[in-house]
């Protein structure tokens, strides 16, 4: 009998890694966490839990509250900087220490968002965050290249799945407030690149398997504005809710966190190299309203 292949997360319980773990039961999963003993932030016992023969590290664990971690702008003490950066350092080097292959997650808050709408992000463009949340994960990226490890860098972009309970991604969040009537007004002068969390989920073990080096755009293939993406939402769940128009500009005026205004971002290099067609918005939701409507 073949035994399965065992793969050590971090984040496994979140909205990513909790689907993934649903998707590929045929894989053994390992979490680290703070509930299973580990603090990725204590470069000790991250060495000591990745002290083991060579496997795949998949390292999804991230402080991602953007507005949150705004706050905490400049502070290299804080949570979001131990977390992203030093969390990652710590993974990274126990991975080249290791051998072990590492595939981490990142996102396309690294770019600053002033590219045109004409135009989407490749993995060669070079990033310039504008926030410190992307900041932190630019600099984790730096961290896992700068380690020697094996490694593949795989950016998201607003993922989304249609059940997890502890947080509601952008289209949940739209869906519900669709339903109850409350939708705020929605930008039609900012470009986002929504991402089916199931089909990273396919991507995943593709890289598992080949194990590529560099960086890769793991993104849907529609990039819209959040207007023309509750539009969507409402058309395909038959929703009859008037949606308002809203100006990404005129938000700024008011709220003093800096806003990426044209997240479009390309997902080519990943259809070159392996043939993978991630979904677009309109079949993403068809196969979102299917799952949602599954007790």
């Amino acid at each position: 009998m073949v035994s399965k292949p065992t793969i050590i997360g971090t984040g496994l319980s979140g909205m990513i890694g909790s689907r993934l773990t649903e998707l590929l039961s045929e894989s053994n999963f390992t979490n680290l966490d703070l509930a299973t003993g580990t603090d990725i932030t204590d470069p000790v016992q991250v060495t000591k839990a990745l002290d083991c023969p060579p496997t795949t590290v998949l390292h999804l664990a991230a402080f991602t509250d953007v507005s949150k971690a705004y706050e905490e702008k400049d502070n290299k003490d804080g949570l979001v900087y131990k977390v992203n950066v030093l969390g990652t350092k710590n993974i990274a080097e126990a991975c080249a220490q290791y051998n072990h292959y590492l595939i981490h997650i990142s996102t396309d808050f690294v770019f600053d968002g002033k590219t045109p709408p004409t135009s989407g992000y490749t993995e060669i463009d070079k990033p310039h965050p504008l926030e410190w949340y992307g900041q932190t994960k630019l600099w984790a990226e730096e961290a896992v290249i700068n380690s020697g490890c094996q490694s593949v860098i795989a950016r998201l972009a607003f993922p989304f799945r249609a059940k997890f309970e502890p947080k509601a991604d952008l289209v949940r969040k739209i869906l519900e407030q669709l339903k109850n009537g409350q939708l705020h007004p929605m930008f039609t002068d900012q470009i986002i690149t929504p991402t089916f969390i199931d089909d990273i989920c396919q991507v995943l073990p593709v890289f598992i398997k080949e194990k590529p080096e560099g960086i890769y755009h793991v993104v849907g293939s529609t990039s819209l504005t959040p207007y023309d993406l509750a539009l969507k939402i409402a058309t395909v769940f038959n929703l009859q809710t008037e949606i308002k128009p809203g100006s990404f500009k005129d938000c700024l005026k008011t709220d003093p966190r800096p806003r990426q205004q044209y997240l479009r971002l390309s997902n080519a290099k990943l259809k070159a190299d392996f043939g993978i067609e991630m979904k677009t918005i309109d079949e993403a939701l068809l196969t979102l309203k299917d799952q949602v409507a599954v007790v």
